[in-house]
């Protein structure tokens, strides 16, 4: 199911903490042998388990092509380390310098191209390619999701590969210099899935000028995906791609890529899209889903004193008998509120939890009283979890779990009055998994954590709660739970810290220096386990000061949360 991977992740034994006096074991899945960081996706009923490493120890920098007269390099070393680095001799900092080098010339195509995130299989401790076939990397790849059949969702930004390139000659350049350059492939960003040693793409109805862009986010075991796409680009954004990239000064493949990556004018329109795989696992074509739009119409707002609005689908999650659910956006164009982000008087417009069926597309929430609201999971009896705002842009996330059968919504009673809740997943026995604001004990901090809600009981817990005292971990987000409750998250443990060459950092006495790391873990319940009381001891974690869930550095350099497949 995978190809060679760059590095090979090594096995070490699990880091296993159990008694009778908690409610989860925990099992360390990664760290994986030459990162720094893991963090968590998805997890099937098999237990085998998706998500992504970063932080790649001694990062494999072409010396040979390095412009060693850039300012940083120059700015970061002396000449004689300059010297040493040239004969091979690459120490922690010049690797600092190399590294900065090539992430500061990002837009200079002439420079290696940069690799931050690796697609992992956690249970087996090994990378899974998903665009890119050679090493080393030269993209960001994810993995989100692994169906009960291996089946494995995941997408990557294009790969490149260097070419040598010969400007046309001008007037002014009559014999213009042959350069190397890195040229993408086709794909801006590209879902992938992965089954039986194939790897197939998602593509999006819309290819042209580049080959368009697909982001799923979840899979079901009955073969169905969801996501978002590129679906048509105005005519106007193509008559100046057509312009500008002629072949002329630059290969058109890398001038559609510049266009389409620049994410300040985002040209391509993206929507909402499904793929059904077939009896091979081969994904078909795309099929569009349409919005809410104004006053639930599906069409857009005609007023033409206010500003058009961008009207699109970001479906979240499917269960297994093809029911999605999602968001969408909605507006009411008798309803002119003043936006503090863009400083003007605008329709009101705000995503609202939708679901999906067919070409219908329902919200269930009461839009007077709540603006805005997304649904994140589904499980196979209809149960939908997500969170909901009171008032966009000033409101803390509230938890809602909603039964399609008895058309209920219901609010569970979480850690705080004002605690911000996201779930992520729901699994058929009605538990549910995400990321909470939490209380640090004894303190008036805020951190964030992940939590366990089972819908049956009514219970809500900080996961930390259900683990031993000294378990050395300290959950700050739950991805997914199966069938089994078996949870998958991202804790933080502490551990010795190592330097970019992955060499333990130690003070002028000789002791190694400790740091936070984030590492992916397994929970695994306890029968007739009871929480242990660890009252005497301060936890730690994911700290913030204020009242809201900022998601930190672990979301926000990675992958959404919002995605699932109920098992």
């Amino acid at each position: 199911m995978k190809l060679t991977p760059i590095f090979f992740a090594m096995l070490p034994a699990l880091a296993v903490f159990a008694s009778q006096a908690e409610v989860y074991q925990v099992a360390e899945l990664g760290l994986v042998e030459g990162y720094k960081s893991s963090f968590a996706a998805g997890i099937n009923n098999n237990n085998q388990t998706v998500g992504t490493a970063s932080g790649q120890f001694n990062y494999p920098v072409d010396l040979a092509a390095v412009n060693y007269a850039n300012a940083s390099i120059t700015g970061s070393l002396s000449a004689a380390e300059i010297e040493e680095v040239k004969k091979g001799n690459v120490n922690a900092k010049a690797l600092q310098a190399l590294l900065f080098y090539l992430n500061s010339n990002i837009s200079d195509y002439t420079v290696q191209r940069f690799a931050g995130t690796f697609p992992i299989r956690y249970d087996i401790r090994q990378q899974i390619k998903l665009r890119e076939t050679k090493a080393p990397q030269t993209n960001y790849e994810y993995l989100l999701d692994i169906t009960d059949n291996g089946t494995m969702l995941g997408y990557g930004s294009a790969p490149f590969v260097k070419q040598a390139f010969t400007p046309a000659a001008t007037e002014a350049i009559p014999n213009p210099v042959t350069k190397q350059l890195w040229v993408p492939e086709s794909g801006s960003v590209l879902g992938m899935v992965l089954n039986n040693g194939s790897r197939y793409p998602l593509l999006p109805i819309y290819t042209q000028y580049g080959g368009g862009i697909s982001v799923p986010k979840a899979i079901s075991n009955s073969g169905i995906v969801v996501g978002t796409g590129s679906v048509s680009l105005a005519e106007a954004t193509a008559t100046s791609i057509n312009t500008s990239c002629n072949g002329a000064t630059e290969p058109k493949a890398l001038c559609y890529y510049q266009f389409i990556s620049n994410v300040n004018s985002a040209p391509y329109d993206m929507a909402g899209l499904v793929w059904t795989l077939d009896a091979n696992g081969k994904p078909g074509p795309a099929t569009k889903y349409g919005y809410l739009g104004d006053k639930k119409t599906g069409l857009p707002h005609t007023r033409t004193d206010y500003a058009p609005v961008l009207y699109a689908s970001v479906p979240n999650d499917v269960n297994d008998a093809g029911v999605v659910v999602g968001m969408s956006v909605y507006t009411d164009s008798t309803d002119i509120r003043y936006n503090p982000r863009t400083f003007r008087d605008e329709v009101f417009t705000a995503y609202q939890a939708t679901i999906f069926q067919g070409t219908e597309l329902v919200t269930f929430f009461d839009l007077k009283e709540w603006e805005g609201s997304r649904a994140t999971s589904i499980n196979n009896k209809n149960i939908i979890v997500g969170s909901a705002v009171r008032r966009v842009n000033y409101d803390q996330e509230r938890f809602f779990v909603y039964d399609m059968n008895t058309q209920k919504i219901t609010f569970p009673k979480d850690l705080f009055a004002s605690a911000s809740v996201v779930p992520a997943a729901i699994n058929n026995n009605n538990q549910v998994v995400g990321i909470s604001s939490a209380y640090t004990d004894g303190s008036s901090t805020i951190r964030q954590v992940g939590f366990w809600y089972d819908l049956t009981t009514d219970s809500f817990h900080d996961l930390n709660k259900l683990l031993p005292c000294n378990s050395g971990f300290t959950v700050i987000a739950a991805q997914d739970i199966n069938d089994k409750n078996v949870i998958v998250a991202t804790a933080t443990k502490k551990t010795e810290a190592r330097d970019l060459k992955g060499d333990i950092i130690k003070d002028a006495a000789g002791n190694a220096i400790i740091e936070e790391v984030a590492v992916v873990v397994q929970l695994t319940p306890v029968a007739n386990g009871t929480p242990d009381n660890c009252t005497t001891v301060v936890e730690e974690g994911y700290e913030r000061q204020g009242g809201g869930l900022g998601f930190g550095w672990l979301l926000l350099s990675l992958f959404p949360l919002l995605r699932r497949r109920s098992s």
